[in-house]
């Protein structure tokens, strides 16, 4: 519609064909200023069809009836970003303190007391072995896996506690099914949220070294 305006305005003062915006897109007053040029152009002897020009306006009117509903939405949407982006904050903020449960590998061995880590092992279970890392990545223990079912289930990693130096550990499990084939292990870290730190993509919860987001958290414990 708007290339069959531009070719009766052919021989128009230029002042009436330069209307674009610097981008190129046509805005409202410059569709208005065309029509207007077109009718004062226009070849007396074959004036414009005036079906042809109410169809013209009717289509201007839907289309800014269209583009009042995108910018409608569009507020809504940040005003409901907004308001989860408030709710996400205040949560980050009431989980200082407490002990949540995130899929990772990541273990807090204390100076004393007990320590665990949870799997959700695959398959039919099977048997193997829990491999400890320092945070150079070095191995510094392994604990024996026998005979594991397959679902969630918690090992039992208190033995360490007092043998090797309280604080920050990584973890692998290698499990291999009656057959000898391998088996997938899901690997989980509870640790105790001590700080929160806020972004422009949302809070970030602290853990001594160790960053996460809510998405990451799956449980919470006190």
């Amino acid at each position: 519609m708007i290339e069959s305006i531009g070719a009766q305005l052919i021989g128009s003062p230029a002042s009436a064909l330069q209307v674009r915006h610097p981008g190129g897109e046509l805005g409202k007053d410059e569709f208005l200023q065309l029509l207007v040029s077109q009718l004062r152009n226009q070849d007396p002897m074959n004036p414009s069809d005036p079906k042809d020009f109410a169809a013209q306006l009717a289509q201007f009117s839907s289309v800014e009836q269209l583009l009042k509903i995108g910018d409608a939405i569009s507020a809504q949407s940040d005003l409901s970003n907004a308001l989860i982006g408030s709710v996400n904050s205040v949560a980050a903020l009431g989980l200082i303190g407490k002990n949540v449960i995130v899929e990772g590998n990541a273990i807090e061995l204390p100076a004393q007391g007990e320590a665990s880590v949870r799997v959700k092992v695959g398959d039919a279970g099977g048997s193997g072995q829990l491999i400890v890392r320092d945070d150079t990545g070095v191995e510094v223990a392994r604990v024996p896996i026998s005979n594991t079912a397959a679902g969630a289930q918690t090992i039992d990693l208190t033995k360490l506690v007092g043998t090797l130096p309280a604080g920050h550990y990584t973890y692998d499990v290698e499990l291999t099914d009656s057959a000898g084939g391998p088996v997938s292990v899901t690997k989980y870290s509870k640790l105790r949220v001590d700080g929160l730190r806020y972004t422009p993509n949302g809070p970030v919860l602290m853990s001594g070294g160790v960053s996460l987001t809510l998405g990451q958290v799956v449980e919470i414990n006190d």
